[in-house]
């Protein structure tokens, strides 16, 4: 039995139009997702924007049929250490995410950034971090 979509989920052409004005500000690289995109009705999660510097891969770790989790791969490809940022936009429920701060911006985007506790405010040149959600649909 097919549950009916909530209330509060946002067409996903408005959040990909919210990608795309954010993404001309071109501060960061973002490379395509490693792993495939969730099939039908699935849960997704849009690299917008990120930090000069920073080139994002993005995994599907898992995909069902009421959720999806992602793995986001940072990597500082400046000459110097530099703390990071990274904007996403998703019509979903986050239930869990790791190794990051999360702010919600509001209409469907979120800002990441890094936490003491996982040693990853800032990336050494060359650095390296991962850090992830799973979302509910």
């Amino acid at each position: 039995m097919r549950t009916a979509p909530r209330a509060r989920r946002r067409p996903l052409l408005v959040l990909l139009a919210a990608a795309l004005v954010l993404a001309c500000r071109g501060e960061g690289e973002v490379l395509e997702l490693a792993d495939g995109e969730p099939g039908d009705g699935r849960c997704e999660l849009v690299v917008v924007d990120a930090s000069a510097g920073l080139t994002v891969t993005r995994a599907l770790t898992s995909d069902w049929q009421t959720g999806s989790c992602y793995e986001l791969t940072l990597t500082n490809t400046g000459a110097a250490r530099a703390a990071w940022w990274v904007h996403l936009a998703t019509d979903a429920a986050v239930t869990d995410r790791w190794n990051h701060a999360a702010t919600d911006l509001g209409g469907g985007l979120l800002e990441w950034r890094g936490i003491t506790m996982s040693n990853n405010i800032e990336l050494d040149p060359q650095g390296t971090t991962v850090v992830g959600t799973c979302l509910e649909c």
